[in-house]
């Protein structure tokens, strides 16, 4: 969405630098000096931003509609969250996950376990188009099998967040594939078509790099002890096939094109009927989980930890971070001040190369302040439309470029809400699993290279202004 003018002249660069100023100290403090979390450092920014806008002249109402209208058009995103947080909880409480990973124990080798989950994580995501679901559901399954494995968790959760991310992009079912082309008017499978030129390269450098540490983490090749694993595994939770028909439904329901939320429900109905079915559970004890989380309390504080997880309560973090991150980018979109800033970024574009570096960066940035992978592909993409078009590039060139830039690199700012919400679902912070994460930065890198180099950038022909039918 574009800022509402109200008649004022776009603020100027030194104005809108000021609350990014503020908000840059405070995460640096808060995140890295004091360990504390980014909420209240997000909050200042906004809190600032919106005084200086009113300092400028804009009215509180303008100040108001920023922040409204941007946390608004992720509610049901915010939704999905406390859903997610639902489904974690009642599909450990159900066995479905301790199924998983009792399969997981059983045939994985510890050697060939980084790429058959970078492998997994990408088909599931690339069926359900979601990354967050893949990563809440089996991200967790595969959490426990590494550490049975005694494979390094945050290798582990690399490979989780790169496979997840990866099906995710490629999918047609995913909100944020479906968003970025939509912003700029681009054919959706065009968009898609065109990423493969960037993803496939990074996926297959991925799977190397994540079967030669699967190799070395592994050592010798013996895989760990996991008896401890699955014997407790088969003494608290009844194991049966039927466990496997809530995944197995949503995947269903997803491939169909049933959307996210009514999926996800299923998928916690179904998980709510085997806990009180084939687990024998209470009604009481799966409100509970659903609430505040399945808690696991045997004596055994090793493996109790592993299986204590979900509920809305661990999504409300996330959510709130959200919220204030969301509020703090609205009133620096809603007012100008973003565009003020991009505008300065403007003068490095003169070349394919550089537009395409100065798009990346610019989807970074926005990352790193403004917290939101979705606001990371909308503002640089509203700003640079006309970039390339005065290049006479095809607009998919940038759409591809916004989610190198902009959604994949989201999971690795451990405030950002993707970051945020990884560290809620598997327990690893971005800190930690960034450098294996290789897939989420090394497509960036391939999309600044064939920025330069001229590959794969398509071109508007001669008689074409627009990017014409095939792009509508």
């Amino acid at each position: 969405m574009r800022y509402q003018r109200e008649d004022i002249p776009t603020p100027p660069f030194w104005l809108a630098l000021i609350p990014i100023i503020v908000v840059g100290v405070a995460l640096g403090l808060s995140v890295f000096a004091l360990d504390a979390e980014p909420h209240f450092s997000l909050f200042l920014g906004g809190t600032v931003a919106g005084l200086c806008a009113f300092w400028h002249g804009f009215s509180w109402k303008t100040i108001k509609e920023g922040f409204k209208h941007a946390i608004a058009r992720t509610v049901p995103s915010l939704i999905i969250l406390l859903i997610i947080g639902m489904l974690i909880a009642v599909w450990i409480a159900s066995g479905i996950v301790p199924a998983l990973m009792y399969l997981g124990f059983e045939f994985f080798v510890a050697r060939w376990f980084l790429p058959l989950i970078l492998l997994f994580c990408s088909f599931m995501a690339l069926i359900t188009g979601s990354s967050w679901s893949t990563i809440g559901t089996l991200g967790v399954a595969a959490m426990g099998v590494s550490e049975g494995l005694g494979i390094p968790l945050e290798m582990t959760a690399g490979a989780v967040v790169s496979g997840a991310f990866f099906g995710d992009k490629l999918s047609p079912m995913s909100d944020s594939t479906n968003l970025t082309p939509s912003v700029l008017g681009v054919n959706l499978y065009d968009h898609i078509r065109h990423m493969l030129y960037t993803t496939l390269p990074a996926f297959g450098l991925s799977l190397i790099v994540f079967t030669i540490m699967g190799f070395l983490a592994s050592g010798n090749g013996e895989t760990g002890d996991v008896s401890a694993y699955t014997d407790y595994i088969r003494e608290h939770f009844n194991l049966s096939p039927w466990l496997f028909i809530p995944p197995v439904v949503v995947i269903s329901l997803i491939i169909r094109k049933v959307p996210a939320i009514p999926s996800l429900i299923a998928g916690v109905i179904l998980g709510g009927s085997a806990f009180l079915v084939i687990q024998g559970g209470s009604f009481s004890t799966f409100m509970e989980a659903v609430h505040t989380g399945f808690v696991m309390d045997t004596g055994n504080p090793e493996m109790d930890q592993l299986f204590t997880r979900g509920g809305m309560d661990s999504m409300y973090n996330v959510v709130a971070l959200a919220l204030v991150s969301l509020a703090f980018g609205g009133i620096m979109n809603h007012t100008g001040m973003l565009h003020s800033l991009v505008l300065l970024l403007s003068g490095f574009v003169s070349t394919m190369g550089n537009l395409t570096l100065t798009v990346l960066g610019s989807s970074v940035f926005v990352n790193l302040f403004g917290a939101n992978q979705y606001l990371a592909v909308i503002l640089p993409g509203q700003m640079f439309e006309e970039c390339y078009r005065d290049q006479r590039l095809k607009l998919k060139n940038l759409t591809r470029t916004l989610e190198a830039g902009g959604t994949l690199t989201a999971p690795l700012v451990p405030w950002n809400s993707s970051g945020v919400f990884v560290y809620s679902a598997i327990g690893i912070s971005a800190t930690a699993y960034a450098p294996f994460a290789i897939l989420c930065w090394v497509t960036a890198i391939i999309a600044a290279i064939f920025g330069y180099a001229g590959i794969s950038m398509h071109h508007l022909e001669e008689d074409q202004e627009e990017e014409g039918e095939d792009q509508q």
